[in-house]
């Protein structure tokens, strides 16, 4: 019986590869362990920035909803003030046409 080549290299890799399986095998509770103690743990930093982050997100919506309240406000204000301005300038232009016909001015009611 004779030993080709292709018979020594293939029993060689079988030894290989049975020698990786082997060592995976003998690693693997090894690095079990290790992967767990390498979680990332969350500094006292980053806790305060996301505490930070969620307070200016919280302001920020009461903010937003006190500048609504107020935009409706000023303009309820500005329509007043707009109906009074052009109440008066009716009123002052019924006054100088009924000037220049010589009459005397009816205001308009408002």
């Amino acid at each position: 019986m004779t030993t080709t080549t292709s018979d020594v290299v293939r029993s060689v890799r079988h030894v290989r590869v049975s020698l990786l399986i082997a060592w995976s095998l003998l690693l693997a509770p090894y690095m079990a362990v290790h992967a767990a103690e390498d979680e990332p743990h969350e500094s006292a930093i980053s806790a305060h920035a996301r505490s930070f982050g969620a307070a200016v997100k919280r302001d920020t919506k009461a903010v937003g909803a006190g500048c609504k309240e107020g935009a409706h406000r000023v303009a309820v204000a500005a329509k007043a003030v707009g109906h009074e301005i052009a109440t008066a300038a009716k009123r002052g232009a019924a006054e100088t046409r009924a000037a220049f016909r010589g009459e005397k001015a009816e205001t308009p009611a408002s």
